[in-house]
């Protein structure tokens, strides 16, 4: 009699185990618990959107959170989203910010807080907003924008990163500071 009463205990026990301690402390740090406003939102956690530009090139755009904006569904609230473009020779342009909107229709995406733009070539751009045109692959900027690389710093009140990051232009009033390349020929 003790030995099946024991299995009996062991088998409830297993079974009863995953709900005891079960509280708001295992949702994970990265997902927020669904609130009331969230219920007439449509909201995704880590969404994914990956298409082609113009040019048949790919482009990936990731965040933490979407959220959809409107009944029709063609602008999309991104938090810390990240956009990443690979070019046809293999070179890459990244940009991430603190918040986003994406306008699918338009195929554009307006970052606000903390721009930051990255060509694998190691140019570094720093600005508060910046619009990416996903078509064609370029990104404008209209306040502040900073950037270095290996060849120097520069500031300007503007930028304009075009074809994917082949060209940078600064606009407005600019500053800039090239560093020798220690070869005196």
């Amino acid at each position: 009699m003790l030995l099946p009463a024991l299995a009996i205990t062991l088998v409830a026990l297993v079974l009863i185990w995953p709900q005891i301690g079960r509280n708001t402390a295992d949702i994970p740090v990265d997902q927020a618990p669904v609130t009331l406003e969230d219920v007439d939102t449509l909201r995704m956690a880590n969404p994914r959107f990956v298409g082609l530009d113009e040019n048949d090139q790919p482009f990936e755009i990731v965040a933490r959170a979407a959220t959809q904006i409107g009944e029709n569904g063609q602008a999309v609230e991104l938090d810390h989203p990240q956009a990443d473009m690979v070019n046809k020779d293999g070179t890459w342009v990244s940009l991430n910010a603190d918040e986003g909107v994406w306008f699918k229709d338009a195929s554009v995406v307006n970052l606000t807080g903390g721009v930051a733009l990255f060509h694998d070539a190691g140019h570094q751009l720093v600005t508060e907003e910046a619009m990416i045109d996903m078509g064609p692959g370029n990104v404008f900027s209209e306040v502040p924008t900073q950037g270095q690389s290996p060849g120097g710093t520069i500031q300007g009140e503007g930028m304009q990163s075009l074809d994917r990051g082949a060209r940078i232009i600064f606009t407005g009033k600019a500053r800039a500071v090239l560093y020798s390349t220690g070869s005196s020929e």
